[in-house]
């Protein structure tokens, strides 16, 4: 008995070899093979990226197709958009997205699948990975923002120079086109009003923080700030500007850190 059990299991276990061999040797070699890089990317809001997908497809392009998920749940808006890879060389064709990191999808899950099919119908998919943190522009953008000091730092000793009337000044600046307000509320100084605020952007290395402004009295009188940003969270924002104050006497050089506090 223990003889056919041992030869049993020794004809089983040859029926099995060729089996997965037999499946080794019919699969296609031609099949279509997607290459994505990078398959994760980080950034934040407002940044582009570029992801390179390469394809080799021996029997040839057919379609491409690209669709967008937001936590695992398809992005209608972005649809299923069909785009047309190309061709680089014998049986290699190549595909660049382009993608703008988005303010809403900060903290979310987003992935682009990539559904290829070559011209006999074969298919292979990859996906991307797109992690979103918020910037500079967009925390600014998320708050109203109290000044709660102005901080004279080259005087000896520094010297808190907010006003009284200035306390309870609240800027506003908008995300989608770069406008900025301010509401001087009840404890007014002497010249609020007199300036009528433009636009304001944070460089690209989110170092500094530029504001532009006019006179009310005449539109060609065009002040431009850059600030130092020299801390910003959703709490706090710490910004210093050197002012050139000689023609009171002073250095060309007086620098004052503006501390703001979100509302």
């Amino acid at each position: 008995m223990k003889r056919i059990a041992l030869l049993i299991s020794c004809v089983m276990m040859s029926t099995i070899i060729f089996i997965v061999a037999c499946k080794k040797d019919s699969l296609d070699p031609n099949l279509p093979v997607l290459k994505l890089h990078p398959v994760n990317v980080t950034g934040k809001s407002g940044q582009h990226i570029f992801d390179t997908l390469d394809i080799f497809a021996p029997y040839g392009a057919g379609k491409l197709l690209l669709s967008k998920s937001i936590n695992l749940v398809a992005d209608s808006a972005f649809g299923v958009q069909s785009v047309t890879p190309v061709n680089t060389g014998t049986n290699t064709y190549q595909y660049i997205f382009e993608y703008t990191y988005q303010p809403d999808e900060v903290n979310k899950l987003v992935g682009i699948n990539y559904h290829f099919e070559d011209a006999k119908g074969n298919v292979a998919e990859k996906d991307l990975t797109i992690n979103t943190n918020a910037s500079a522009a967009q925390i600014i953008a998320s708050h109203k923002w109290k000044l709660i000091s102005k901080m004279w730092t080259t005087l000896t000793p520094p010297q808190e120079s907010e006003n009284d009337c200035e306390r309870d000044n609240i800027w506003s600046y908008v995300y989608a086109d770069s406008t900025m307000s301010v509401d001087y509320g009840t404890n007014g100084c002497t010249f609020d009003g007199f300036n009528i605020y433009d636009k304001w952007w944070v460089s690209d290395d989110e170092k500094t923080f530029t504001d532009v402004y006019h006179s009310v009295f005449n539109t060609s009188q065009i002040t431009t700030e850059v600030y130092n940003i020299e801390s910003l969270s959703n709490d706090k924002w710490v910004m210093d500007i050197a002012l050139d104050l000689s023609a009171f006497g002073l250095s060309n050089h007086e620098v004052f850190v503006y501390t703001y506090q979100a509302q």
